[in-house]
């Protein structure tokens, strides 16, 4: 009697174990499900406010609407208004992208410790490089968001009242400042703002505009309320800076599907990332595996996708020509492939950490 019972506690015992590796495999299986559709939701964000820049900086706000932003990065509707409440969101969001690319660049310089007058140089000339480098992206941000409705107007003067504060620490740096006053840094904000972008509409959408150089003459307009025409003259004399995106990628997010004359949808995506885990070690992959593995409940569709994808030579079929009926495909990723999914992962979190 006690070895029966010992028996049946070890076979209880098994499949508790069992059933505990089962439901551990399944919230593995759904993390992993929720992080890819994350990086999907991220590109197709990306995308999306790489395609509204280009438009509001063309069109202007006037000609700026959703359908326009969904023709252009190559997406429906619907996924606009899964990432998008509506088109001031769109602004607002490129607007606070913007700001986080400034500030990723920014915080490689170490610039805590500098003196104030030294942080604001080095600001204005990040912003400065990154408006020359990116005028469509200038544009947008500093002269067609002013044209928008409430929604992108809150998220404008949010970031003014940013840079005001920024500028107004100059009020604690030095005893001759005892004349200058918040509404001081406000106008010089104010006034940088509308130089540069008075500089960009001179040359038109997407032209070629050089502002680096107003470096010294902006930063002599700031300091003077605070530091003296001596410090002022000085600003005029220096040298510039080093550039701050000489040394990195930034570039914006690019679009991995440029040039492919396809959409890329959750489904597209799932697939892709499928067939990239089921072939890592160099086997290839059936119709009904990758269907299993995506989570595509319908094998029609994904057998449908991946000839279409074989069409843009994304994948390819290694199995024999003439295959019997009802015989397995074998699919591999191509070289191009898996540089597409390489950069939907790299640019889905580039887009993520632009707005952590």
């Amino acid at each position: 009697m006690a070895a029966e019972r010992a028996e049946a506690l070890g076979r209880g015992g098994k499949a508790g174990l069992d059933r505990r590796s089962v439901r551990s495999r399944v919230r593995s299986e759904r993390t992993q499900s929720l992080r890819q559709g994350q990086s999907i939701t991220d590109l197709q964000r990306a995308r999306l406010l790489n395609a509204a820049v280009g438009l509001l900086a063309e069109a202007g706000y006037e000609g700026f609407s959703a359908g326009g932003v969904c023709e252009r990065a190559g997406v429906s509707r619907r996924t606009f208004y899964d990432v998008f409440e509506n088109r001031q969101a769109c602004v607002a969001a490129v607007l606070t992208d913007t700001e986080g690319r400034v500030e990723g660049l920014l915080a490689t310089l170490g610039l805590d410790e500098l003196p104030w007058s030294e942080r604001v140089r080095i600001g204005l000339w990040t912003i400065l490089c990154l408006a020359e480098s990116d005028p469509t992206l200038a544009r947008a941000c500093l002269i067609e968001s002013q044209r928008a409705g409430e929604v992108v107007q809150r998220e404008h003067k949010r970031l003014i009242r940013r840079l005001t504060g920024i500028v107004d620490e100059g009020r604690c740096v030095d005893s001759r400042t005892l004349l200058a006053s918040g509404l001081t840094a406000e106008a010089l904000v104010g006034a940088a703002s509308s130089v540069i972008a008075a500089r960009l509409a001179s040359r038109g959408s997407g032209a070629k505009t050089e502002v680096r150089g107003l470096l010294g003459e902006l930063m002599a307009m700031i300091v003077l309320p605070y530091q003296g025409p001596v410090a002022a003259r000085r600003e005029i004399k220096r040298a510039l800076p080093p550039d701050p995106l000489a040394s990195t990628v930034e570039a914006g997010v690019a679009d991995p599907l440029a040039g492919l004359a396809m959409r890329l949808t959750y489904r597209t995506a799932r697939v892709l990332q499928a067939l990239a885990e089921l072939t890592a070690s160099g086997s290839g992959a059936s119709n009904r595996q990758i269907s299993d593995h995506a989570g595509i409940a319908d094998a029609g569709q994904t057998s449908k996708l991946l000839w279409r994808l074989a069409q843009h030579k994304l994948l390819e079929n290694t199995a024999e020509d003439n295959l019997p009926r009802g015989e397995a495909n074998n699919w591999r990723l191509t070289a191009t492939g898996r540089e597409l999914l390489r950069s939907i992962t790299s640019q889905a979190d580039t887009a993520r950490e632009s707005t952590t």
